[in-house]
């Protein structure tokens, strides 16, 4: 069977196909684990016997689409799918991939493997993928073949977490306080902010992001408005739309400005023309100018903070929110999201229809500034290319300052809301003008340039490229959005389903070393264990919904979208108090940083503030003949299209679920997902009858066009399943034993029961956090449950080993750890393996990328007239050079005198010296001694203190975690220090 891996390639390989009952043929035996009871042999340990061949049809002048798991039978003839890492993941191996000479039409060739976390060598068990070099790419599909449901007509049901936490949600969003999201564009737009609160967070008046929490709130109200079913609820939600819309056209029409002299309204084109723009300020004194000024804004500019911020851009000023930007696009598509979704969800169509011309006049705006000032220049040098403003190959592949959240994704529905045709022609184009051809171009090709990219700076762009294919029907986007996902699985993914390590990806396959020394300064041994930005996980959540609609069969989209939500959203949420992570806790001992109270808090506490009321947003989807039931939970549907309403009664995480046709009749396919984790026991009844079908893990079953009535129920039965989520690297010895214990190099991973991460406890250093199991986890043991049936708690999922006590990473919220170094107590690696000669390619890559960091460093240094930053900041430069140094001392030797201890060891230091390094305009966590130190001087604050301290106080924490995180810049340390100090008299 052929798996479509993405529009660019295709991979074929044996597909697991499971009988319920007796095999089919004796070939399929080996297969028979779902629906079927066999006994393992535990006299021998478990061993991978059969891997299902790779192969891969690879567009000529493109990287191959491998896949990130592979079905394995093992020896016992158990078999499930296990996580493979390939070995073409260099840079310089990619492009010689791409390259038509070396690898032309009609050409073969081979890509090795392993698949990781077994024994058969220090790599992993070998494998092959064999790599066809066809003519052309697999079509992208012409349109969509599924869509999600309306927030409106999907309800969550029960008492359980998910509802406990909805409603949680839905009490806190509406205490907030309108007027204090209208704040700052009344003082925007010159209107009296007597009576309204003054906005804090990151969107207070003294921060250039401002406008983003706004554009959140929007967003939050709007979906909470659909899913409420409380009439107080309703009413407030209905009067706080209702005045945000009132009040943001208000603002906006104070930009209508007829100009005489140029005969029509002016316009976002006229306002900083290139001289002006050239020798335009980004300081607050001069935005205090700015706003003085809203008529010069151009017409149906709406922003919290003047046109400026968006025109600097254009110059290339750099990330700086005392003198430059903060990224000002980001903003923009917030208030733009926001505005959208109330003429989505919200049911008074006059203010529906008053939300989305506030829209539609923005999104003009961003065409005409983008059409008349802006362009597109990919060859000559950086200084060449930057040498006129406006060049948006160089605007959006800024660090931050570029960070342009989805705007071709909002610019995109805007064309398709619209009526007039000019008018949705211009908002096609305006959402093209957001692309990155830097980033677009590798990733049409599947070359991973996601690496040392700010993770939640480039996910929402392929949101938006993706949304734009909806529209401009070009398959570029459609085939670098499908790799992009790709990629993001096998390379950068964590258990729970996040990724990203201090805002940033770092290397492929590097996720356990990132996170194992995630923060660390010369000489310390203990890591910072919250990484994993929660923006990061609601982004790639819509991107997976989005991609699934176009191929709504392949189970692998909502395999992820299952992983992601259960553990990471879910668990984002404090179910004590309203309360958001930022960071997540993933890393050894972690506790949750909860905190975000409110969507302008920072931009996790945005998305944080919708992603509760929108568990139910992909549990189904469907087209005129078929419904996809994507997600089990407890749940009503009203298919409006067929007059149906299905209820899915089950405890949440289900294990068990009954579906009911509760209204209504009709024809239509229902096809049900089989998760990749349902390797044993998976049954399907209609009416009580069993269902005599194939199941494969992570496939739909499909009950073809059935007449179906009230009363009719279809049964899903899906014992979860105990797995282990490998990280892709190993922990080495050098990482693992820096708190002072001598520990081996080893596998880490999470164990997984179905798909819930689950998460020990009592592990501060990582001899603690090791793990004794057999091969067979039969050491490992489900626990019966807590007995609670209702609440927060209910359904609580348990399993043990050796009296240590595995929690739901949902549910754990203090001193948790996911990641345990496994040791599997029945089997050793091979002595062959022990033996082997040294692979020092993947040494040699991380050395040429050393010497190419410090080549752009050097010629910095040696420019007359330099560019504003350094293209890395110093303390991590020079750990990379010295490890640089060390590497290359090793390199030096005869091969047969390195041993494997010695090179793996001396890779994960420059690699761990890689990852660590900040671009040149961020603070690194050295330049925080001084506000540490001041912090320390002036103590807790409390109701004692003055206003002042406590401010200073707060701003400073505020500051050391953000620099901490991965994106502080000195000017806020500066501010911090300034703050502390005149609090404290000093």
């Amino acid at each position: 069977m052929m798996f479509l891996g993405t529009a660019c390639c295709a991979f074929l390989a044996i597909t697991p196909l499971f009988a319920h009952g007796k095999a089919k043929s004796a070939k399929d035996k080996r297969y028979l684990n779902v629906g079927h009871t066999f006994v393992p042999d535990y006299s021998r340990p478990r061993s991978i016997a059969e891997v299902s061949p790779v192969v891969v049809d690879c567009p000529v002048g493109t990287s191959p689409v491998l896949p990130f798991r592979v079905w394995v039978v093992y020896s016992d003839g158990a078999a499930e799918y296990r996580q493979a890492r390939w070995s073409n993941s260099s840079l310089a191996e990619e492009k010689g991939e791409t390259d038509h000479a070396k690898h032309p039409e009609g050409s073969r060739y081979e890509v090795n493997g392993y698949i990781i976390g077994d024994a058969t060598t220090d790599k992993g068990y070998p494998i092959k993928a064999q790599v066809r070099v066809v003519a052309t790419a697999v079509a992208a599909p012409g349109q969509e073949m599924a869509h999600a449901f309306s927030l409106a007509d999907v309800t969550l049901d029960g008492d359980n977490r998910l509802t406990h936490n909805r409603d949680e949600a839905l009490r806190e969003i509406c205490s907030w306080d309108v007027s204090q999201q209208l704040y700052n564009y009344r003082d925007t737009y010159g209107l009296s902010t007597d009576g309204y609160t003054r906005s804090d967070g990151w969107d207070s008046p003294d921060t250039k992001l401002k406008g983003h929490g706004s554009g959140h709130y929007m967003s939050a109200i709007a979906q909470a408005y659909a899913v409420t079913k409380d009439p107080r609820q309703k009413a407030i939600l209905r009067k706080n739309i209702t005045r945000m819309v009132n009040e943001l056209r208000a603002c906006q029409e104070k930009t209508f400005v007829f100009d005489k002299a140029l005969n029509r309204y002016w316009e976002a084109r006229d306002f900083a023309p290139e001289e002006e723009l050239r020798g335009l300020k980004g300081t607050w004194e001069a935005f205090d100018e700015y706003k003085k000024h809203p008529e010069k804004y151009g017409y149906g500019y709406i922003n919290a903070i003047p046109a400026q911020h968006c025109a600097l851009i254009e110059m290339y000023r750099a990330y700086n929110n005392s003198d430059w930007v903060w990224a000002p696009y980001y903003s923009v598509h917030k208030q733009l999201a926001g505005l959208i979704d109330i003429a989505t969800y919200f049911d008074d169509k006059a203010i529906c229809d008053k939300a989305l011309l506030t829209a539609k006049d923005m999104g003009l705006w961003v065409w005409n500034r983008m059409h008349y000032r802006t362009y597109v220049k990919e060859d000559g040098t950086e200084a060449e290319r930057r040498s006129k403003p406006g060049n948006r190959y160089e605007m959006w592949d800024m660090y931050i300052a570029g960070e342009v959240g989805g705007m071709s994704e909002s610019l995109a529905r805007l064309s398709e809301m619209v009526s007039d045709p000019g008018e949705k022609a211009k908002l096609i184009e305006a959402a093209g003008c957001f692309d990155a051809p830097k980033f677009y171009n590798p990733l049409s090709k599947n070359v991973d340039d996601i690496r040392t990219r700010h993770a939640n700076q480039h996910i929402p762009m392929i949101v938006g490229a993706l949304r734009s294919y909806k529209t401009n029907k070009n398959p570029f986007y459609y085939h670098l959005s499908q790799n992009f996902w790709h990629l993001v699985q096998g390379r950068y993914m964590y258990a729970t389903g996040g990724v990203g390590n201090g805002e940033m990806f770092r290397q492929p396959y590097t996720q356990i070393l990132s996170m194992a020394t995630n923060g660390m300064q010369e000489g310390e041994r203990q890591a910072n264990p919250d990484i994993n930005e929660t923006c990061c996980t609601y982004n790639l959540l819509k991107l997976t919904s989005d991609l699934n609609c176009y191929n709504p069969d392949d189970a692998r989209y909502m395999d992820y979208y299952e992983r992601g939500l259960y553990n990471q959203i879910v668990g984002s949420l404090n179910p004590d108090k309203y309360e958001t992570c930022y960071q997540y806790a993933v890393g050894l001992n972690a506790t949750k940083p909860f905190g975000n109270e409110t969507p302008q808090s920072t931009c996790c506490g945005g998305t944080g503030s919708e992603n509760h009321t929108k568990y139910q947003a992909a549990a189904y989807f469907a087209n005129t003949h078929t419904l996809w039931v994507g997600l089990y939970m407890p749940t009503t549907l009203h298919w409006k299209a067929k007059g149906l309403t299905i209820r899915q009664e089950c405890a949440w995480p289900a294990q068990h679920t009954a579906i009911q046709i509760a209204e209504g009749k009709g024809e239509f396919t229902l096809k049900l997902r089989v998760p990749y984790w349902a390797t044993g026991g998976f049954e399907v009844k209609v009416n009580g009858k069993k269902v005599k079908q194939l199941f494969r893990p992570s496939s739909y079953v499909a009950l073809e066009k059935t007449r179906w009535k009230a009363g009719d129920v279809v049964e899903i039965d899906m014992p979860f399943t105990k797995h282990i989520e490998y990280g892709a690297d190993k922990l080495t010895s050098e990482v693992a034993s820096m708190d002072g214990t001598p520990l081996r190099t080893a596998w880490v991973g999470t164990l997984m029961y179905g798909p819930l991460a689950m998460t020990g406890t009592g592990s501060a250093i990582w001899k603690e956090a090791t793990l004794d199991v057999d091969s067979y986890l039969k050491t490992v043991e489900e626990g019966k449950g807590n007995g609670v049936k209702t609440g927060a708690d209910a359904n609580l999922l348990t399993l043990s080993l050796n009296g240590k006590v595995f929690q739901p990473d949902y549910y754990r919220n203090v001193n948790s750890t996911h990641y345990y170094r496994i040791h599997f107590t029945d089997m050793e690696a091979t002595a062959a393996d022990k033996n082997a000669v040294a692979d020092l390619s993947e040494l040699k890559s991380l050395v040429d990328m050393a010497r190419q960091r410090k080549a752009d460093q050097e010629k910095w240094n040696a420019m007359a007239t330099k560019p504003e930053h350094a293209p890395w900041a110093p303390h991590g430069y020079e750990r990379m050079v010295k490890a640089m140094l060390q590497a290359q001392e090793v390199l030096a030797k005869d091969k047969k005198d390195i041993t494997q201890d010695e090179l793996e060891g001396t890779a994960s230091m420059l690699n761990k010296a890689i990852n660590t390094m900040r671009p040149g305009n961020l603070a690194e966590m050295e330049d925080l001694r001084p506000l540490s130190a001041l912090l320390s001087r002036a103590g807790r604050s409390d109701g004692n203190s003055s206003k002042e301290l406590r401010e200073a106080v707060d701003y400073g924490r505020m500051v050391m975690k953000y620099v901490t995180d991965g994106s502080g810049t000195h000017d806020f340390i500066k501010e911090a220090i300034q703050r502390l100090k005149k609090a404290t008299g000093q």
